[in-house]
């Protein structure tokens, strides 16, 4: 059913978000929507929409800025519109938006609350953390909460979350924890809401962490590889995060460049998501290369400790000697040319050989590969040693295997690379790369290699970046036949395919559902709509337990230890959260 939204303009934009999600039924809204549903309410005197919709995206406007030009645009009217979008509207909001149309409302702020109560209705956060969080909710509520401050460097979501607590029959919930690479410290900014019986959440609060440490002790932490820089008009240089559905750094911070050719600096403060205010622009030109250091306004104001440096792709690559693959296009300007550089990769082949833990995925929404591959150097690492051989002169000669369906048979097809690789402004691969180093003279070739001639082989890293299947590369790589089977059927067949495989020492991959499917992976630690690889089976009693593997090489369930991707689920667990198994023949 639509949305009953009062204002016309509002209304007629609206329409065409619930027309474009019957289209695309995983479709979410996020901060470039929000913006323009506040152009339309926040019209202030003498504004259109469109001149509010500038005014909001203006270079350098933080989000503060943002949230006072759309409050002084707003009627008692389009206040309940918003509120009716945010609480009831049919169209699903991302984290981002959500935060930012609630902190219009005066729900809640960009930024931490640092020290004292704070909470929205139905979730009340106390001061005293020094055991703990503590707060008061709806009885029975779970407590849901993600660290802010130590997330960057790791590939969560920004509305990622993590069980801490549940409130008890009065509402009451003490000392909630998070654990792992997620324990808190003095300082630190943390996300929390309750998720009530019946599935609804309250909205996110972001708390300044108050523990029993003495001072806080831990800056802000950044995610250097997701700082995107391209070369713009009239000496500016564009900066935006690669992968904004993650942070930069904490909410709030402050990111100081430092333009090492001409000396120039420029601090930026983040805004609510811990990411750059929109249309950001620093002075420069290609080639120019900057220091980054970053302050959570109590550690390193003075800025002299940095966390790396970025450089502005331009100019030519010493060592290119083939054509490459062409970039996603989601890697593209507007005018098609490429937003990355390239840089020349000059590591070993191998070391130690072909191991799962070598691979790692990359920009790209290609999890198929990487898992299949990952897959591949657990069952058969031969495979991949005899696949991709260094000629001597730079250049590369990957060997994949096409099967002729009309005879059966399967021939050689042999693609030759050279070792640059589109790289990010910090200088590490922007796509596959391995696990050992992002150093150019150390990262171990062998999976970048074969995952760039694949491209080259399929046509571009679009053609192999929009999904695909594990069991197509097992073909394309061993000239087996592929194989999969649902996990809805029964669990012995499930297991039985499974142990099978594994012992067979042939390559097995797991696909879970859709996002927005039969399955809710809040707080699973599993990713819907993503392909991992399964590396074995164990028994425990009468237990059953699937061995996975994350292609990002990070990122699991909770309790897992080592944050390396890899895991283990109960059978009926894995049946759950997973849609089929790929497997060859």
């Amino acid at each position: 059913m639509p949305t009953k939204i009062s204002d016309s303009k509002l209304a007629t934009l609206y329409a065409s978000f619930e027309a474009q999600k019957r289209s695309n039924p995983n479709l979410k809204l996020g901060t470039e929507q929000a913006l323009q549903i506040l152009a339309q309410v926040g019209d202030r005197s003498g504004w259109s929409a469109a001149k509010t919709l500038t005014e909001l995206k203006k270079p350098g406007a933080t989000r503060d800025q943002q949230i006072d030009i759309a409050k002084k645009g707003l009627s008692t009217t389009e206040k309940k519109d918003l509120a009716t979008i945010l609480d009831s509207g049919s169209v699903p909001l991302e984290a981002s938006a959500k935060e930012f149309l609630s902190a219009v409302l005066g729900r809640t702020g960009p930024g931490p609350t640092p020290g004292g109560d704070t909470g929205v209705a139905g979730f009340q956060v106390t001061a005293d953390q020094a055991n703990g969080l503590s707060g008061t909710t709806k009885a029975g509520a779970t407590i849901e909460a993600i660290n802010l401050t130590t997330a960057p460097t790791g590939r969560y979501h920004t509305d990622d979350t993590f069980v801490v607590g549940k409130a008890d029959a009065n509402g009451k919930f003490t000392n909630a924890k998070l654990t792992g690479d997620m324990a808190m410290k003095e300082g630190d900014v943390i996300r929390m809401r309750a998720r009530y019986a019946d599935g609804t959440t309250s909205d996110w609060v972001n708390i300044k962490a108050n523990t029993a440490e003495t001072k806080d002790s831990r800056n802000a932490q950044v995610s250097i590889l997701r700082i995107g820089l391209t070369a713009g008009a009239n000496g500016t240089i564009n900066v935006e995060n690669i992968n904004s559905s993650r942070q930069i750094s904490e909410p709030g911070a402050k990111i100081q460049f430092t333009n090492l050719r001409s000396g120039d600096k420029q601090v930026v403060t983040l805004d609510g998501e811990g990411n750059f205010p929109a249309n950001l622009k620093l002075k420069g030109k290609a080639g120019d290369n900057f220091s980054v250091a970053a302050s959570d306004g109590v550690n390193n104001t003075d800025f002299r400790t940095t966390v790396g440096n970025v450089t502005v792709p331009g100019g030519t690559v010493a060592g290119d000697i083939l054509p490459d693959p062409a970039l996603h296009k989601d890697e593209l300007n507007a005018d098609g040319t490429p937003k990355f550089g390239k840089k020349l990769f000059t590591g070993p082949l191998f070391v130690d050989g072909a191991k799962p833990g070598d691979v790692q995925q990359g920009q790209i929404g290609n999890c198929y590969f990487p898992a299949a591959v990952a897959a591949i150097a657990q069952a058969n690492p031969e495979v991949l040693q005899n696949m991709v051989k260094a000629n001597g002169d730079g250049t590369y000669t990957v060997t994949f295997k096409e099967r002729d369906w009309s005879t059966g048979r399967t021939k050689d097809v042999p693609v030759k690379v050279d070792g640059d690789f589109y790289a990010r402004s910090y200088g590490g691969p922007l796509y596959g790369h391995s696990s050992n180093s992002s150093d150019p003279a150390k990262m171990e070739m062998w999976f970048p290699l074969i995952e760039k001639a694949y491209a080259q082989w399929k046509g571009s890293y679009d053609t192999i970046g929009n999904g695909g299947h594990a069991g197509d590369v097992f073909e394309d790589f061993t000239g087996a036949q592929g194989r999969s089977i649902g996990t809805g059927g029964s669990a012995d067949n499930v297991w039985k395919t499974i142990t099978t495989a594994i012992d067979a020492k042939k390559p097995v991959a797991a696909g879970t559902h859709d996002d927005g499917g039969p399955v809710n992976y809040t707080n699973t630690g599993v990713y819907g709509d993503h392909a991992y690889s399964i590396l074995g089976y164990e028994k425990s009693g009468t237990e059953r337990y699937v061995v996975l593997r994350n292609p990002w090489g990070e990122s699991e369930p909770a309790g897992n230890g080592a944050n390396d991707g890899v895991f283990k689920l109960k059978l009926e667990e894995f049946q759950k959260l997973y849609d089929n198994v790929m497997y060859t023949n």
